[in-house]
């Protein structure tokens, strides 16, 4: 269960080292609210995890992760996350997590980090209420005007860097007051980490936005 208190304050402190930006901390703080499409999805998830691009996985002290009692759930080369109490983590990555990623390298346009890649919904418990919502996210989306891409499907979990889960379900916000539409994933199932290798099912980019024959697969690419 997210303890909403102790992630703003959590998201406040991140902003602080620089790592977030004050209308990204907005994004998430209104993903928390009552009012918000997704309000459901948050109660019932187990957790909540930011995704930051950054040049260098190393750039939280040690010092903030001691004071704050967080510890390091997984790493791998350009790749960590921080759990910290009250249900939500810090992933920091500086590999390629993204169909965007791809299409930057291609156009040469890469954008300046760091930056809140994605807003993560984990839903572990695999029980009707948790399994009824996460299949209505499609319709949540549309219903928002909203675009959305999912991954997985029986027999075919969704793995990614290296970690792995049932399936995945993405939305991309529209009409934001801020101006961005951070897409938020939503994880489905339990989440199993593999140490000995990495998958590459990356973050699809908003469908709406996907040039017309860009190459976006990284999978057998």
């Amino acid at each position: 269960m997210i303890d909403q208190t102790a992630t703003v304050q959590l998201l406040e402190e991140v902003q602080s080292l620089g790592l977030l930006k004050a209308e990204e901390v907005e994004e998430v703080k209104n993903t928390m609210l009552s009012c918000h499409p997704f309000a459901d999805a948050v109660r019932l998830a187990e957790t909540m995890h930011l995704n930051i691009k950054v040049d260098n996985i190393d750039c939280i002290p040690a010092e903030f992760l001691a004071q704050r009692n967080a510890r390091e759930e997984n790493a791998k080369e350009g790749y960590t996350k921080w759990v910290f109490p009250g249900g939500v983590n810090v992933i920091l990555s500086a590999i390629n997590i993204s169909q965007d990623d791809l299409l930057e390298a291609n156009s040469g346009e890469v954008k300046a980090k760091p930056f809140l890649d994605h807003v993560g919904i984990d839903l572990r418990e695999e029980k009707p209420e948790v399994r009824n919502l996460f299949d209505a996210i499609p319709y949540l989306a549309t219903r928002q005007g909203w675009a959305y891409a999912s991954q997985g499907a029986p027999g075919k979990p969704v793995f990614c860097c290296h970690v792995q889960v049932a399936a995945k379900h993405w939305a991309y916000p529209r009409n934001s007051k801020t101006g961005l539409s951070i897409p938020l994933e939503f994880a489905y199932g339990p989440l199993v980490i593999n140490q000995h290798s990495s998958g590459c099912d990356l973050r699809p980019a908003d469908p709406t936005t996907i040039p017309e024959g860009a190459a976006v697969s990284h999978c057998g690419a």
